[in-house]
């Protein structure tokens, strides 16, 4: 389940940091990485890598002109036990699970049994489902895949199953968390990652076979691949061969948890069954000596249909659990995967015939997967020419029709839509005949018009960003790649502007607020305060913001525990709840006290403060942070 537990710690951090920094991210330097020319160079490159980053472990295996080249590990599979990595080490691979899902589903259509296209609830009408678009944009099953339902991710109660059996109904699982299944836009519109989808695909699965959705891949989807350790059940084969997460920087082990949506991210795999999956990928769906898929089913697999992106003629992006993307300089297939304690990724180039298999045992850093993802493709795409599309000349005049700020307008995790409303947006700008775009923070890069509306870097082969305009009229921008923008929609720079003025305005109000209480214990002690009157004036406000303050520690605390009620969780809730309630009682007792009774600069403090405060509440409040009950549905 890609990036399961990051959501939750991105999700407290934001919460417990966003008004309490200047600086919500910091850009780190990217190092140069060597071109290895030989396999002994590559792995000792790649030891590096593990090494620097503290990784405590990794299993790669490589696969050229579709066999394969390479397959071992580096480092350790548990420290404790002092066991190596090894070409059989088992991983728990995440969202990499949801490629065998969507080849079941596949499989199914295949056999004339499923119909992609049909709509989810003229297929199982008991999954609950929210769509207000029904009658003009159904969520049909291929949205699930391709993740253009519209839904949710998953809510924190729905992370973790600490208490039912492993093998929890997951028809259960949609009913006991609803929430989810709203759909947010017109479903076929836009991109947006949610693991619920991948839940409801593997409940379709069982629907349709008749069996449970593991047991249906394990007989016609591992089997056929040569899989027969790997799986999605924790069993006696995999568990001794199951390396241990690690966590944090020095390395510290996380248990294993068991999650409600096994088929979004439960799957345990080696490296050299990984990469029996790639040469399936690369043999066009063969598998041994059977052909278990037509070609044309694979090409499906890896190119988006539903999106609009996708209509207005990008190639790139999140096709049939299949993701198009950049590696290397060159266009490749496949799927990350992340869940507590390992990060992973697979990838694989068909008309070079070569892919690789990256799976590390630690979530601490992404930049390794990265640098380790990019040394494989470069060593193994170093004989084959690096072509780019033609480059065409478009006019000022066309090119100004892009340029302007674009709001993100398609969170995966709605939860977070306020901090992508506020950071994750791009700037299109025309100077000097080019088209520039930047993110809100960085250096600007150059786009080059392949077309009328797609554009590419310096550095990529293909269009990797699109133009086009939306279904109210508005102009959309989409981009590929690992900083990409999943769907932005043309808005007002001005006002993004306003709202950051007025809440780094109030940031400073409540920091001077902190620090104004500092200063009473000396006041009290030489008996500065004797006399003074409705201090709760000052009072009130400032225990305001130390219910925030808990309710943001609180929130850090609760990570560990994440969707249960618990001190830190009920913490959280009554935190947030105070503080609305505190900063308007706050601001009621500042306009009600009497001139004359206070003092000015005192009274005109305490009346900004508190303002500021219930500004933020409205803030919260917007973006359903108030009264926020972690463990709800």
């Amino acid at each position: 389940m890609t990036r399961l537990i990051h959501l939750a710690r991105l999700a407290c951090a934001l919460l417990c940091g966003f008004f309490f920094c200047a600086n919500a991210s910091s850009q780190q330097q990217k190092t140069e990485l060597p071109h290895p020319q030989t396999l002994e160079e590559l792995r000792q490159a790649m030891k590096r890598v593990v090494e620097q980053s503290h990784v405590p472990g990794a299993g790669v295996a490589l696969v050229s002109r579709g066999q394969l080249l390479w397959c071992g590990g580096i480092g350790k599979a548990d420290l404790a036990a002092n066991r190596d990595a090894a070409c059989d080490t088992e991983f728990r691979v995440g969202s990499i699970s949801k490629t065998f899902v969507a080849l079941a589903l596949l499989q199914l259509e295949q056999q004339g049994k499923l119909d992609l296209h049909a709509r989810l609830r003229d297929v199982a009408p008991e999954v609950p489902l929210r769509n207000r678009w029904e009658s003009t944009n159904p969520v049909r099953i291929v949205n699930l895949l391709e993740h253009t339902a519209g839904f949710d991710d998953m809510h924190f109660s729905e992370f973790y199953n600490y208490d039912d059996p492993p093998n929890f109904p997951l028809l259960k699982v949609f009913e006991e968390h609803p929430a989810p299944q709203t759909v947010r836009w017109p479903p076929s519109t836009r991109f947006s990652y949610s693991n619920p989808g991948y839940g409801i695909a593997g409940y379709l699965i069982e629907k349709i076979s008749g069996q449970p959705f593991d047991a249906y891949i394990r007989r016609n989807i591992l089997a056929p691949l040569q899989i027969t350790v790997g799986d999605f059940d924790l069993t006696d084969a995999n568990r001794p061969l199951l390396a241990q997460g690690y966590q944090r920087n020095p390395p510290r082990p996380v248990a294993y948890k068991n999650i409600y949506l096994r088929p979004a991210g439960d799957m345990k795999a080696s490296p050299g069954e990984l990469a029996k999956l790639v040469q399936f990928f690369l043999r066009r769906g063969v598998a041994g000596d059977a052909a278990l898929f037509k070609p044309e089913i694979i090409t499906r697999m890896e190119r988006p249909e539903t999106p609009l992106s996708a209509r207005n003629g990008l190639r790139l992006g999140y096709g049939l659990a299949n993701y198009t993307a950049i590696q290397g300089g060159v266009v490749t297939h496949g799927h990350d995967g992340g869940i507590d304690g390992f990060i992973s990724t697979y990838r694989y180039m068909p008309e070079q015939d070569w892919g690789f298999v990256v799976l590390l045992n630690s979530d601490v850093s992404g930049k390794a997967l990265r640098d380790l993802s990019e040394l494989a493709a470069d060593f193994l795409s170093r004989d084959f020419p690096k072509s780019r599309q033609p480059v065409i000349t478009l006019p000022d005049s066309e090119m100004q029709k892009f340029a302007g700020y674009y709001a993100s307008r398609a969170p995966s995790y709605q939860l977070l839509a306020f901090a992508e409303d506020l950071l994750g947006g791009d700037r299109i700008r025309v100077r000097n005949g080019a088209l520039l775009h930047t993110g809100l923070f960085g250096k600007p890069e150059t786009l080059l018009p392949v077309g009328k509306n797609l554009f590419r870097t310096e550095q990529d082969p293909e269009a990797t960003a699109v133009f086009f305009p939306g279904a109210q009229g508005t102009m959309c921008f989409v981009a590929a790649g690992q900083n990409g923008q999943p769907y932005g929609e043309r808005s007002s720079l001005a006002w993004l502007y306003f709202r950051w003025g007025v809440l780094l305005l109030c940031l400073l109000l409540l920091v001077s607020s902190l620090l104004y209480a500092l200063v009473w214990p000396l006041q009290w002690l030489f008996g500065g305060l004797k006399g003074v009157r409705h201090i709760s004036v000052r009072l009130v406000p400032l225990l305001a913001i130390v219910c925030l303050v808990v309710a943001c520690f609180s929130a850090v605390k609760s990570i560990e525990q994440i969707g249960r009620l618990n001190l830190w969780s009920l913490l959280v809730f009554l935190g947030t709840s105070l503080f609305a309630v505190l900063s308007l009682l706050g601001l009621w007792l500042a306009v009600r006290a009497p001139r004359e009774e206070i003092r000015p600069a005192v009274r005109i403090h305490s009346l900004l403060v508190s303002l500021a405060c219930c500004t933020l509440t409205v803030f919260l409040a917007s973006w359903h942070l108030l009264a926020l009950r972690l463990w709800a549905p």
